[in-house]
């Protein structure tokens, strides 16, 4: 198959694409939202039943538009897609799932091109306007909401296009290029006060005020107080990135005399968490060689990646990993977002309160759903207090390390989170790489035996959280996204004991990328207090 494809890109190069037949086909689903987009945008460009795609160098194709009402593809438009070098399964499926309109490019009948109809436009530099993100304090939610979604839709409507299938059936690798962190790098300068040679990173994930509840601002309040006091952390080297920046208008949501409301509510010393910012932060760490840095993202996230104040698209997965790469520090990612998973590779290490495809909990607006809050980061964090410590130290060494806090944040918070760290990616992808030999189920006694290849705060976490359970009762390890909408407590082990069974079992069985693991494991192990020394 990627023989023909190959074949195909050389006959593409060599100018024969005007000779073949070309068809758009539109996967419009029921209940598929942008679809209408989709068909919006046809219309005002007069291409109802047939497209003229564009290769951007004066090059052009017509192309016949078909609609198919359904995500279905037939065993040979999969294998076809499958082949193509940049093809992302996981994501594809991801998509079909939400109802997304999807877009298959095919030329002579064989599929050469597709994907989600919002991955053609280039967003990475567009930004909704200051009447979007910090509305006035007291404005309707709602219609604030809208106003959001009506800026939205326009962008989408000038910028979504069928071009970028034709240019990517041309040269594949243009994905990597949309993707990447390189237009923000190539104008940012470092933060204005120069790094030191340990620094935290406080994150707030918000697009604008009408997603940025006031946990975000209290849970960033409370990490900053932990560490200035229970680590004596010198907050010169602590940054915010929080909020508009603006002197004026609503920057977040605030349940007051049970009623949602856009409220103006600061965080001293902060300054928003924009596309810019970030490539800020990451010049700054390349301006102080050897540098460890502690970032921890607070607010919301999505399967795509982590919000960004003032963007139409989160920060990926791919342009944080840029972005680290680029700087070149010792970083390491603590991250409460939902879906913060998808983040594990992108840095040093990370530690995260849910896997790359289930939600986390938190993010309340109302401030006393904060204060009761068991969320990861508030666990995380509050493991570093004195009094908390001989309750994280598994191992007894005096110092808490932030693989301890993970496994305390995950044992003692919310039961209904599935936690997950950079060692879990590496499971993942054994699991999958192995999936006609792994196991799909194991029985408690078997689970509680893989507890010897594991790290002490691991097996401690293994062990209490099968207390009391039946020998021979059955954990399922796949499909963990459908355990956590499913469990409820008292119905078994929680699914993250199954999280916590497939990463020793990676651990004990496999023979390959052993260098990887340990880099990631010695990098988990460190103390808190001693990577965050001056």
């Amino acid at each position: 198959m990627k023989t023909r494809l190959t074949l195909l890109l050389l006959a593409l190069g060599m100018g024969a694409a005007q000779a073949a037949e070309w068809r758009v086909v539109l996967l419009k689903p029921p209940g598929c939202t942008s679809c209408m987009f989709v068909e919006e945008l046809l219309k005002r460009r007069a291409q109802l039943r047939e497209a003229v795609l564009e290769d951007g160098a004066g090059g052009r194709v017509t192309a016949a538009i078909e609609r198919r009402a359904s995500s279905a593809l037939s065993p040979q438009e999969w294998n076809e897609l499958s082949a193509l070098p940049w093809f992302d399964a996981k994501a594809w499926l991801r998509q079909a799932e939400a109802r997304n309109a999807q877009v298959l490019l095919k030329r002579d009948g064989v599929v050469v091109s597709g994907g989600d109809i919002a991955e053609s436009a280039d967003l990475r530099m567009a930004r909704f306007p200051d009447s979007v993100t910090t509305p006035n304090p007291g404005d309707d939610v709602q219609a604030s909401r809208e106003a959001r979604t009506n800026f939205a839709s326009e962008l989408y409507l000038r910028t979504w296009n069928l071009n970028w299938f034709y240019r990517l059936a041309l040269d594949p690798s243009i994905v990597g290029a949309r993707r990447g962190a390189g237009p923000l790098l190539a104008t940012a300068s470092p933060l204005e006060a120069a790094l030191g040679q340990a620094n935290v990173m406080l994150m707030s994930t918000a697009s604008g005020a009408a997603d940025n509840e006031i946990f975000n601002a209290l849970r960033i309040e409370e990490i900053r107080g932990v560490l200035a006091q229970s680590l004596s952390f010198d907050t010169k080297n602590l940054h915010v990135f929080y909020g508009s920046g603006a002197p004026q208008g609503a920057n977040a949501l605030e349940v007051r005399n049970g009623q949602l409301e856009l409220v103006r509510r600061n965080v001293d010393g902060a300054r928003p968490f924009t596309p810019e910012t970030a490539a800020r932060i990451f010049q700054s760490i390349r301006a102080r060689p050897g540098s460890r840095n502690l970032m921890v993202l607070v607010g919301h996230g999505s399967p795509e990646g982590a919000g960004m104040w003032g963007s139409p698209l989160p920060l990926s997965p791919t342009a944080l990993r840029d972005l680290h790469e680029h700087g070149g520090g010792d970083d390491v990612l603590v991250s409460g977002n939902c879906f913060g998973g998808v983040m594990a590779r992108t840095m040093s290490c990370g530690f995260f309160g849910a896997r790359p495809d289930i939600v986390a909990t938190g993010c309340q607006a109302d401030a006393v759903e904060v204060a009761q809050s068991r969320d990861y980061l508030h666990i995380f964090f509050s493991g570093l207090v004195p009094g908390a410590r001989r309750l994280v130290d598994a191992d007894g060494d005096g110092a808490v390390s932030f693989a301890e806090a993970h496994w305390y944040a995950s044992k003692e918070g919310d039961v209904r989170n599935i936690t997950y760290t950079s060692v879990d990616a590496l499971a993942d992808a054994w699991f999958e790489a192995n999936a006609a030999s792994a196991p799909q189920s194991l029985t408690v006694q078997d689970v509680l035996a893989l507890a010897d290849a594991g790290t002490v705060p691991e097996a401690r976490t293994l062990r209490d959280l099968l207390t009391g359970y039946a020998p021979d009762l059955t954990v399922t390890l796949n499909d963990l996204a459908s355990q956590a909408a499913s469990w409820k407590p008292g119905a078994g082990p929680r699914p993250q004991v199954a999280q916590l069974a497939r990463r020793l079992l990676f651990k004990k069985s496999a023979k390959e990328g052993r260098e990887e693991l340990s880099r990631l494991q010695a990098c988990e192990n460190r103390p808190v207090a001693s990577f965050l020394q001056p």
